[in-house]
């Protein structure tokens, strides 16, 4: 199930990679000889991302009861508690489909809930194999396929232009022979409409109208006619509701108390233990993308983080982690890159050499 609909849609943003069902069992890794978050069933739908080698990046979402699920892990906002895996649903109930099992302290991403039911979003990397032959990964992809496709028509033209040559060149040969049987045009099939999978529960904007902090109280907005939201309260003819919308990342900062606006990498170093899990947001400059060798002892083997420098003039390095739901677009960025980063600290003095490292939460290129 998609997560509910953004009141904007940015068509300049990269197009999603397109799902593809997985036609065996698949363990799904951290890396390609990572530990283990998941298994899933043959027949799930997955989106397929980029290929390394012999492996492939896949994004997969199912439903699972939210009393498992637990506070924040490394740059995940939850987490899988207790010993044993916990099954995924294909919807939120015990009689939906059984698309996998998802292991014990494994992080997930949040999209939605139902009740006591949450629908999370992993990634992590699969044998090819398991993919159908015509999945194209999305760094794979060949830049001409598009225009190869309709190339099977081309000569039914070609014979036509030919057949028109000669009628000029041979009038009366076009006299003698037997009229040409009338052209019958069949009309292209009008393309099915868009079918929008919403949430159980889920309602329609009717009319634009203004979004207030409370019943009754202050204007923060207003929300567009044909929006779809989630109620999750009502009271007294007021319905409290939930969307998403997306923002520029320059125009926000994170609310949290641990928010440190003033803080230095020089600041990290030199008090690694108080500064672990603050929030920050800084302008850095990307030098590489790179993958956690066992010597970065505090990154996760073959774990994928931006070696960068800053904060601002600050001439720092960093280790900047970066999670799966960000990774796609991490890859298209390029070196020399400046980013606004909105991150958490995770360490600020790493082992073995000292570098701080930043878990990503959001970033945009400046």
């Amino acid at each position: 199930m998609r997560p509910i609909r953004s009141l904007l849609i940015f068509l300049a943003a990269a197009p999603l990679a397109a799902q593809s069902a997985l036609v065996s069992d698949a363990t799904v890794r951290t890396a390609a000889n990572g530990s283990v978050v998941a298994v899933l069933k043959q027949g799930t739908a997955v989106t397929v991302g980029a290929a390394r080698g012999a492996d492939v990046y896949i994004t997969f979402t199912g439903w699972m009861d939210g009393s498992k699920l637990g506070a924040a892990k490394d740059s995940f906002p939850a987490h899988l508690t207790g010993d044993i895996a916990m099954r995924l649903r294909s919807a939120p109930s015990m009689k939906g489909l059984i698309l996998g099992e998802v292991r014990a302290g494994t992080g997930v991403f949040t999209v939605g809930k139902n009740v006591s039911w949450v629908n999370i979003r992993r990634g992590g990397w699969v044998d090819a194999k398991v993919l159908p032959r015509d999945a194209k990964p999305v760094e794979k992809a060949p830049a001409k396929a598009e225009s190869t496709k309709p190339a099977a028509p081309a000569p039914k033209p070609a014979a036509e232009k030919t057949t028109a040559k000669l009628a000029v060149a041979k009038p009366a040969v076009k006299a003698a022979a037997s009229p040409p049987a009338p052209k019958v045009q069949v009309p292209a099939p009008e393309p099915a409409p868009a079918t929008e999978t919403v949430p159980d529960g889920a309602m329609r904007v009717a009319r634009t109208t203004v979004v207030r902090n409370a019943p009754n109280g202050l204007v923060v907005g207003q929300i567009g006619a044909g929006i779809i939201v989630a109620p999750l309260a009502r009271a007294r003819g007021w319905v409290r509701v939930r969307t998403e919308v997306w923002v520029q990342e320059r125009d926000i900062v994170p609310a949290d108390s641990s928010f440190g606006s003033s803080l230095s990498a020089a600041d990290l170093r030199a008090d690694p233990e108080g500064t672990r899990g603050k929030t920050l947001r800084w302008e850095v400059q990307v030098l590489a993308l790179q993958y956690a060798d066992p010597l970065r002892r505090d990154l996760a083997r073959d774990e994928p983080y931006f070696l960068a420098k800053g904060p601002g003039a600050e001439d720092q390095l960093l280790y900047l982690a970066i999670p799966p739901s960000l990774l796609s677009e991490a890859r298209s960025t390029q070196a020399l890159t400046r980013l606004l980063v909105t991150a958490r600290v995770r360490t600020g003095r790493s082992q073995p050499v000292g570098i701080p490292i930043l878990d990503i939460l959001s970033f945009s290129k400046q």
